[in-house]
């Protein structure tokens, strides 16, 4: 059975004096337990208006919201919260309370009228802070947070309210690398316990390595999903981002942003990371990588060796190969 399903689903808003403005229309999808899905799209393609609309915060257009089989009409807020934790962008009214007081507004949905937390609220509290690792943030208040510290704490306060479905939007912007893997590493850990995630991106690397599949949401085109490999092979995924206008290089998931070639031209050889960043320099400075070239650069871990038919010279840094270059 799938956690959540949409049938047909229109998505927009209202305007006053005019018609609804749709941004995505007959929009069928669904997420089953332990699969990661990331939504992708350009900005102003409908991706936050989607995860606001299945979620309840914003009226649909038209269509069917389902979860589990029940309408969203049908649910009461109570039910919805038991079924779907949301990890919106937007951080915490109040900087002032503590991590586990934050974390514990997660178990609202099972606790009695006067919030009072039971036995095994606690134990959901516990097992949330210790599933996210952050048990030494607990005391703290958020205003001591790091950015990266306060989305653990989000996700901890998803995972006490004992979903299987989690939204996140925009889960890793404003990370440092560190913390955007730590992030990432932790929700692949939490669907293969048989969570389904939904996390709305445009963190091409990690929505590519890390979802089952994507759903790719375009201007005035039918929504494509797939998984991640084959919406790159078949040419989805470039065609939706508008990606072959800026040099993506769809093999190994970069972007080239060089200078006009100067009529320059190397062949290349040596080991593959080191080949790799070689070529990223030497194509930044305008540097063409062609095998057929006259001039040959041999690449080791800390040697560059130019030969051409007059010369040869050896370099012991990428810093100094390109000063000969220039």
């Amino acid at each position: 059975m799938s956690l959540l399903e949409t049938r047909s689903l229109s998505i927009g808003y209202s305007q006053k004096s005019a018609p609804p403005k749709v941004l995505q229309k007959d929009v069928s999808l669904s997420i089953n337990p332990g699969e990661i899905i990331s939504l992708m799209g350009q900005n102003g393609v409908g991706k936050t208006t989607f995860v606001k609309t299945i979620s309840g915060l914003i009226p649909k257009l038209g269509g069917e919201v389902y979860y589990q089989n029940d309408q969203l009409e049908h649910l009461s807020a109570n039910d919805l919260a038991r079924r779907l934790s949301i990890v919106l962008t937007e951080k915490p009214y109040s900087h002032n309370i503590s991590v586990l007081e934050l974390i514990a507004i997660g178990r609202h949905p099972y606790s009695n009228w006067m919030g009072v937390l039971r036995a095994q609220d606690k134990e959901a509290i516990d097992w949330a802070i210790n599933e996210t690792h952050i048990n030494y943030l607990a005391d703290k208040k958020l205003y001591e947070l790091s950015d990266g510290q306060l989305q653990k704490v989000m996700i901890a306060r998803a995972l006490a309210q004992e979903t299987d479905l989690i939204i996140l939007d925009e889960p890793a912007a404003h990370l440092d690398l560190y913390n955007k893997i730590e992030v990432m590493t932790l929700l692949r850990n939490i669907a293969q316990k048989g969570k389904g995630i939904l996390i709305s991106t445009h963190d091409m690397q990690i929505s590519t390595q890390l979802s089952d599949k994507l759903w790719l949401f375009n201007f005035n085109e039918p929504v494509q999903q797939g998984a991640p490999e084959d919406l790159i092979l078949d040419g989805t995924l470039e065609k939706t981002l508008y990606l072959q206008d800026y040099g993506y290089d769809m093999i190994h998931g970069s972007i080239h942003i060089g200078m006009p070639e100067n009529g320059t031209s190397v062949a290349l050889e040596g080991p593959e990371d080191v080949l790799f960043w070689t070529t990223q320099a030497l194509r930044r400075n305008g540097i063409k990588i062609s095998q057929s070239a006259h001039t040959t650069i041999s690449c080791s871990q800390r040697e560059w060796i130019v030969r051409s038919s007059e010369s040869s010279q050896h370099y012991t840094s990428i810093g100094e190969l390109l000063t000969y270059f220039r």
